[in-house]
C-alpha cells in the first residue's frame, strides 16, 4: 500500500509514521499525545486536533496537504472558489457568510493558517457585537478566537500573518484584562519585517496610567520627527509648501512654542523659506526668516552644548515629557548656528549680503 491509494487521514498518519520508523507511543510523545491517541487516529476513530496538523506534517517530513491527503489540482480549484466567497461578503457586509466559509475552509485545509486566521478574527469580530446581548456568549467565543490565534503565532510562518495574529490575540488579552500576557505576544511581532508601528500600538495597549501616556507621547514624538524630515529633506517638488506644511505641523503641536528638540527642524525650515524669498526677489521675507532661523538655531543650541541636561515640554499633547540632550547624537564639532552661517554664504544671498540687516543677523 502507498500513501498514494490511502483514503483516510488516519491511514496516512501511520504509513508516513512507519516510512520514520517511529512507534506510536514514539510519535505520540513528540506531538504531546498518547499512544492511544495516535491509535484512534490511525484506526480512524478520531482525528488530530486542528493545532497538531502542522507539527505532525513537520514530524514526518510531509505537507499538510500531502497528509490531509489534498489533491494539489483539486485543493486549488476549491481554494479559489472559496477565497472568491470570502471576499464577496465584505462587499456584502454578511459576517455571518463570512464565518460560515472561513469555518469551512478551516476544515477542508486544517493546516493552512491563513485561513485560521481569518475565522479567527471573524469569530473575534461577531463576537464584539454579540457581547452586547449575551456576555457568556462573548466569552465563549473570545476564548475560541484565542486558542486560533495563538495556534497561528505558534505555527505560521508569514511574518504578515504573524504580526495580524498577534494584534488579534492582544486585544482579546487586554480586554479580558490579562495585559501582562498579551505584552508576552508583542513581544514576538516581527517588527523587522511588519510595520513597527503597529507593534508599538500593541505594546501602548498592554499598558496603563502614566507608562501607557508616556509610552504613546514618546511614539507620536518619533512619528512626528520622521513626517517632519520627510517633508523638509524629502526632495519635494514644492518646497515652498513642503516648508509651509511642516512649519505648520509643528506650530500646531506646539502652540507655546517651547519646541526643544524640534527648533533643529524649525531652523531649517525657516532657513529653507529664506532660500525662496531670495530667489524670488523678495529680500524683506528673506532677511525675516533667516533671523528667524538663527533664533532656532541658537535655541536649540543652548539645550545641545550650552546647557544640556533634562528638558521638558509644555505643549498640550506632550506636556510632561522629558527629553536628555546629554543623549543627542553629534556629526562634528560645530553647532547649529555655525551651519547655518556657512549656508548663509550661498549665492542666492548675493544681494543682501551688504545689507547691514543681513549683517546684524549673522554677527
Amino acid at each position: 500500500m502507498t500513501a498514494a491509494t490511502d483514503q483516510t487521514m488516519g491511514s496516512r498518519i501511520a504509513y508516513y509514521r512507519k516510512q520514520k520508523n517511529l512507534t506510536q507511543e514514539e510519535l505520540g510523545q513528540a506531538v504531546g499525545v498518547t499512544n492511544q491517541a495516535v491509535s484512534k487516529w490511525e484506526c480512524g476513530l478520531s482525528s488530530p486536533d486542528l493545532a497538531l496538523i502542522v507539527p505532525l506534517a513537520k514530524l514526518l517530513g510531509v505537507t499538510t496537504d500531502e497528509l490531509l491527503g489534498a489533491v494539489p489540482a483539486e485543493a486549488d480549484t476549491q481554494r479559489e472558489a472559496m477565497e472568491a466567497a470570502y471576499n464577496k461578503t465584505f462587499e456584502t457586509g454578511d459576517i455571518y457568510e463570512r464565518i460560515r466559509i472561513s469555518e469551512e475552509a478551516v476544515r477542508v485545509f486544517p493546516g493552512d493558517m491563513r485561513w485560521l486566521n481569518r475565522y479567527a478574527w471573524d469569530v473575534w469580530c461577531n463576537a464584539i457585537d454579540i457581547e452586547i446581548n449575551n456576555s457568556e456568549a462573548f466569552e465563549t467565543e473570545r476564548e475560541k478566537a484565542i486558542k486560533m490565534f495563538d495556534t497561528v503565532i505558534q505555527n505560521v510562518e508569514d511574518d504578515g500573518e504573524k504580526a495580524y495574529a498577534i494584534e488579534g490575540i492582544t486585544q482579546c488579552l487586554c480586554g479580558k484584562g490579562q495585559k501582562d500576557q498579551a505584552r508576552k505576544y508583542v513581544e514576538l511581532f516581527p517588527e523587522i519585517k511588519v510595520n513597527p508601528s503597529r507593534r508599538d500600538h500593541l505594546l501602548a495597549m498592554c499598558m496603563s496610567g502614566d507608562e501607557q501616556l508616556h509610552f504613546m507621547q514618546e511614539c507620536l514624538n518619533n512619528k512626528l520627527d520622521d513626517l517632519i524630515q520627510d517633508l523638509v529633506w524629502g526632495g519635494r517638488r514644492d518646497r515652498a509648501a513642503a516648508c509651509e506644511a511642516a512649519e505648520g505641523v509643528l506650530k500646531a503641536m506646539f502652540p507655546d512654542e517651547n519646541y526643544l528638540y524640534h527648533n533643529h527642524s524649525m531652523s531649517h525650515i525657516q532657513f529653507r523659506k529664506a532660500e525662496l524669498a531670495a530667489g524670488a526677489g523678495q529680500n524683506d521675507e528673506a532677511l525675516e526668516r533667516l533671523k528667524d532661523a538663527m533664533y532656532h538655531a541658537e535655541e536649540y543650541d543652548r539645550m545641545d552644548t550650552g546647557c544640556p541636561g533634562v528638558c521638558t515640554y509644555t505643549a498640550p499633547l506632550f506636556q510632561g515629557q522629558t527629553i536628555d540632550s546629554r543623549q543627542w547624537c553629534h556629526s562634528g564639532t560645530g553647532t547649529l548656528a555655525d551651519d547655518i552661517r556657512s549656508m548663509s554664504r550661498r549665492d542666492v544671498f548675493n544681494g543682501l549680503r551688504d545689507l547691514p540687516s543681513f549683517q546684524e543677523i549673522f554677527k
